[in-house]
């Protein structure tokens, strides 16, 4: 049995190990512990699921549309068995853009072999339809009958706070239609942010509505209420009547193989 004067010294001692040990111990569990984060796998902050949605850039499923709309896809002609390679693609998120998605075009014949594919990767703007122009895809002098194109991999969708890209065709003149066809185009840009690199993709679309022709080039840098020329040219004359001409000034996030 403990004396006294043991037991006081035990008393003592504990609660010195209270006074002094709960503070050190909650600072030493304080240290340990990772703030939250939008990558720790857990739901906290104030997240709408696990990692996404409330503090956290990426959407969480629920709250988007996970595939964007691929409205079609196409081969157009550049000279023997070299093609042009478009696919029109809306974003269906409103306020989303994406983070860089892969993709591919496979390219059939008309006994539906595979006889070209093009991959690249792409970042989706804003709630849009855009195309993802493939340039001088060979295919052998084998005519396409068919092309496909998806997104190899779910595409992450983050929210977009930014004010929306705007450049405006103002002009555009297509000459020298009998011989190498020729079109000329004035950009503005409407916005007060400057851009480089931004490609510009032309269709040009027949009688029936298809479009025939295809060609892209880039402005190396376009200033903030600026303007721009760019020039599109066909090494074969039109051999039809174009009945609309479209170009699209392109913002989308790309990388180039």
């Amino acid at each position: 049995m403990l004396s006294w004067s043991a037991k006081r010294k035990l008393v003592i001692i504990s609660i010195l190990v209270i006074l002094f040990g709960t503070p050190a111990g909650l600072y030493i569990y304080k240290k340990s512990q990772k703030p939250p984060s939008c990558s720790d796998g857990i739901q906290n902050q104030n997240e709408r699921g696990v990692d996404c949605g409330g503090i956290c850039r990426i959407a969480c499923f629920a709250n988007v549309k996970q595939d964007p709309d691929i409205q079609w896809a196409r081969a157009y002609y550049v000279a023997k068995g070299t093609y042009n390679l478009v696919a029109y693609i809306q974003n269906p998120n409103i306020d989303y853009i994406s983070q860089p998605a892969k993709y591919i075009f496979k390219v059939y014949d008309e006994n539906n072999v595979l006889i070209a594919t093009r991959e690249g990767i792409v970042g989706i703007p804003t709630s849009k339809i855009f195309p993802i122009f493939e340039a001088t895809v060979q295919t052998k002098e084998v005519v396409p009958k068919l092309v496909t194109f998806e997104f190899v991999e779910p595409v992450t969708w983050i929210e977009y706070f930014g004010n929306k890209p705007e450049l405006e065709v103002v002009e555009q003149r297509l000459t020298r239609v009998d011989t190498q066809p020729k079109l000329d185009v004035k950009i503005v840009n409407r916005t007060l942010k400057s851009y480089r690199n931004v490609e510009v993709v032309a269709i040009i679309y027949n009688e029936e509505g298809n479009g025939v022709l295809s060609s892209r080039t880039f402005i190396d840098s376009i200033g903030d209420k600026g303007e721009a020329s760019v020039v599109f040219t066909w090494p074969e004359p039109i051999t039809f009547k174009p009945s609309k001409i479209e170009v699209i000034p392109n913002l989308a996030l790309k990388q180039y193989k």
